[in-house]
């Protein structure tokens, strides 16, 4: 397989996946703001960290205001991260591999770049922003679908996937950085704090699986180990891993690669969560966030230079 292929179809699905939990963040982060009554500044600052593209925003903008914020992650053509330009990036790269994926994935993606363009407004209302990124997230997925159901399973999906689950690690590991930084920022109580996490979990559509996960009652600590350890839900940052290993294997059995990815994963089982040191849970989330992005590192040296 040409190195320059695998590394659009790569990068095309890591763009997909981008789309679909920026979108989840800025909507999750705006009813939590809705929700809990926080100044803008303890509901997006977070976010804008995590991100890192707080450097960016004040480049333009003044100060923390919601609105200004989400017109930044969607619209923003200076923003490299944000949805317009991860939409664009995502559509030129499908333009030139088109032919390896399934009609309908190609068919799904086009409707949603479509559809993006006839919605897209400044003078959008927040309550239409919100029902934009939700088209974006079903649009995002209905592509993952396709791809799911139709496509071979071939070194084409192998590296489609690789790129797919190594976003997802990596996003994962934000929104649960976003999150503890909040935490640590306003003065609210432990079931005001549980009630945020809570929503995190409803926001990437978890929280049936956390129950039936967890036979213990609601707490922080649970739902933490749960988006870091558990083997069964597919958003975890233990399962995702565990994809990564095995579409490395699939294409090419390096072990070098498979040896960083279980160094990860034993870095995950040895934490122990304690809510009551928000410090020391910021430092393992970057911990690991440094080693994910030195595993995509290595693919990109491995695999397409």
């Amino acid at each position: 397989m040409l190195s320059r292929r695998a590394k659009l179809i790569y990068w095309m699905s890591r763009y997909l996946e981008r789309l679909n939990f920026t979108s989840r963040l800025l909507i999750t982060t705006s009813e939590l703001q809705l929700d809990l009554s926080l100044e803008d500044e303890i509901s997006w600052k977070p976010l804008l960290e995590v991100m890192n593209l707080d450097k960016g925003y004040f480049k333009l903008y003044k100060k923390y205001s919601e609105k200004k914020i989400i017109e930044y992650f969607i619209l923003n053509k200076e923003n490299s991260s944000s949805i317009i330009n991860t939409l664009r990036y995502s559509k030129a790269n499908l333009l030139i591999v088109r032919d390896i994926l399934p009609e309908q994935s190609v068919l799904k993606l086009n409707e949603l770049h479509i559809r993006f363009n006839k919605t897209i407004n400044k003078r959008n209302s927040n309550k239409k922003n919100i029902k934009l990124l939700n088209d974006i997230i079903q649009g995002s997925q209905n592509f993952m679908y396709s791809t799911d159901l139709e496509m071979q399973r071939n070194i084409d999906y192998q590296f489609l996937s690789l790129g797919r689950f190594l976003e997802r690690s990596d996003m994962m590991i934000r929104i649960l950085q976003s999150q503890t930084i909040r935490s640590k920022q306003h003065k609210k109580g432990y079931e005001y704090l549980t009630l945020e996490w809570i929503n995190i979990l409803r926001s990437i559509s978890a929280f049936q699986a956390y129950r039936q996960y967890s036979k213990k009652d609601i707490s922080i600590p649970d739902i933490i180990e749960f988006f870091l350890k558990t083997n069964i839900f597919p958003r975890s940052i233990k399962w995702n891993l565990s994809q990564i290993e095995r579409s490395i294997y699939r294409i090419s059995k390096n072990n070098n690669l498979t040896k960083n990815i279980r160094e990860i994963k034993k870095d995950v089982d040895k934490y122990k969560v304690k809510t009551n040191d928000l410090d020391n849970l910021l430092l393992f989330l970057e911990k690991i966030l440094k080693k994910i992005d030195s595993l995509n590192t290595l693919v990109q040296k491995n695999y397409f230079s």
